[in-house]
C-alpha cells in the first residue's frame, strides 16, 4: 500500500516537482553541497583534500626551482634574474603550505588551503607574464604557456561539491586572465580561444571532483550506515558518541545515553521466520527515526539491540522521550502478510559522566534489570553508581 500511494502522489506531481523529487531520491543534492553531509564524513574529507595540498604543494615546491639552470640557458639575461627570484618565492610559498596544512582537518580551513594551492601558482604565471612579456613567443619558453592548463588540471584530483567546485574554478580562472585583464587584452580572439579551452577542461575537472565525490559518499555510507536499518553501525555510532562527549564537556551541557532491547525478538524470528524479524527492525528503526530529534545519534548496537545518544538533554526529558518510543513500539503492531506482530521494547538510560564506554556498561545492566523486571520499561542508571568509576 504505502508503495502504491508513493507512485501515485509522484503521478499526480508536476514536471518540475517530478524531477525535483527523482533527483532527491537520486540525492543528488549532496553533490551540490556539503550542508547535509555527516560531520564525521566532513572531517574525512577535509583530511583527504589536505593530504592532496599537502603532497602537491611538497611535490612543486622541489621541482619548480629545478628549472632554474634551465631558464639560466634559455631566457634573456635581463630577465633571468627575476624569474629565479619568481621561482624560489613561488617555492617557498607552496613550501610554507606544506608545512601549514600538517594538522588541520577543518573543512572550512582544507579549502581555504585548496584555494592557496591554485591561487599561488596562478600568480606566479602571472608574474611570468609581466617578467617575460614579449619574450613568451619565443618556441623555447612554450613550457610558461602551458602553466594555466596544468593549474586547471590539478582540479580533478580532489572530492568537491558542484559549488566548490565552480567558486574554486571561477577564482583561478580570473586569477589566470589578470594579465589580459590589465592589458585590455581579454577580448581578442586569442584570449578567447584560450578561455574557451580552459572552461572545456575546468568542465571535465568539475565533472572528476563530482565522480570522485560521488565514490567517497558511497564509500563513507557503506562505511557506518547498518545495510537492513539504515542506522549508524556501532563503530560509527561510537566515533559520533565520543565526538559528542567532548562537544558537552567543552560547552558544560548535559549527554544522555540509551540502550534499547525488543521483546521476544528471538520468538517471533523463530515463529514467523527471518524475514519477518528483519521487517521488525526496520520498523523499529523507522519509528526511532520519527520519534528522536535529527539531532539525536541513532545506532544499531547488534541484533536486535539499539543505542542512542540524545545531547543537550536532562535524564528527565530523555525518559518522557524513550518512553514515546515504548509507547510507539508497543501501539504500532508490524503487519508480515497475514499476521499482526505485537513488539514491545525494554531501554537502560543514564547520563554519560564518565566516558563512553565506561556508560554503556552501566546503562547495558539497567537495560537488562528492565528484562528481569518484567520488559515493556525503562530503568535509569543511579548518577552515584556512574561516578564509582573516577
Amino acid at each position: 500500500m504505502r508503495e502504491k500511494s508513493i507512485l501515485t502522489d509522484v503521478g499526480s506531481m508536476t514536471l518540475p516537482h517530478r524531477l525535483r523529487y527523482m533527483f532527491e531520491q537520486v540525492r543528488g543534492y549532496e553533490l551540490i553541497g556539503s550542508r547535509n553531509h555527516p560531520a564525521d564524513f566532513n572531517l574525512v574529507r577535509a583530511e583527504y583534500i589536505n593530504t592532496r595540498v599537502r603532497v602537491l604543494a611538497l611535490l612543486f615546491s622541489i621541482l619548480t626551482p629545478l628549472w632554474i639552470p634551465v631558464d639560466y640557458f634559455i631566457l634573456p639575461e635581463s630577465s633571468f634574474g627575476m624569474m629565479a627570484a619568481a621561482r624560489l618565492l613561488f617555492s617557498l610559498s607552496l613550501l610554507a603550505l606544506w608545512v601549514k596544512a600538517s594538522y588541520v582537518f577543518s573543512l572550512r580551513h582544507a579549502r581555504f588551503r585548496l584555494l592557496m594551492l591554485m591561487v599561488i601558482p596562478a600568480l606566479f604565471h602571472l608574474s611570468a607574464q609581466f617578467i617575460l612579456g614579449e619574450h613568451l613567443s619565443d618556441a623555447r619558453l612554450a613550457s610558461y604557456t602551458f602553466l594555466p592548463f596544468l593549474i586547471i588540471t590539478i582540479h580533478c584530483v580532489f572530492p568537491l561539491t558542484l559549488r566548490e567546485g565552480s567558486l574554486l574554478a571561477l577564482i583561478t580562472i580570473f586569477t589566470l586572465s589578470l594579465d589580459e585583464l590589465i592589458q585590455r587584452q581579454m577580448f581578442t580572439l586569442a584570449s578567447l580561444n584560450n578561455l574557451w579551452l580552459l572552461a572545456v577542461i575546468m568542465s571535465i575537472a568539475i565533472w572528476a571532483q563530482l565522480s570522485q565525490l560521488h565514490m567517497q559518499l558511497k564509500l563513507f555510507e557503506q562505511a557506518t550506515t547498518d545495510a537492513l536499518t539504515g542506522l549508524l553501525t556501532r563503530r560509527a555510532f561510537m566515533s559520533l558518541a565520543e565526538s559528542e562527549l567532548s562537544r558537552s564537556e567543552r560547552y558544560n551541557r548535559t549527554l544522555t545515553m540509551a540502550l534499547l532491547d525488543l521483546d521476544h525478538f528471538k520468538v517471533i524470528n523463530d515463529t514467523y521466520g527471518h524475514q519477518a524479524g528483519d521487517k521488525v527492525l526496520v520498523t523499529f528503526s523507522r519509528q526511532l527515526k520519527d520519534v528522536l530529534r535529527a539531532t539525536d545519534i541513532i545506532g544499531r548496537y547488534g541484533g536486535e539491540e539499539f543505542i542512542i545518544v540524545l545531547p543537550e538533554t536532562r535524564l528527565d526529558e530523555a525518559e518522557q522521550v524513550i518512553q514515546r518510543v515504548l509507547d510507539t513500539c508497543r501501539e504500532t503492531p508490524v503487519q508480515y502478510g497475514n499476521h499482526s506482530i505485537r513488539l514491545t521494547a525494554s531501554a537502560g538510560l543514564g547520563e554519560v559522566l564518565v566516558d563512553v564506554q565506561t556508560s554503556i556498561l552501566y546503562i547495558d545492566e539497567a537495560l537488562y534489570q528492565a528484562k528481569d523486571s518484567g520488559r515493556d520499561r525503562i530503568i535509569k542508571v543511579a548518577g552515584e553508581r556512574k561516578l564509582l568509576t573516577e
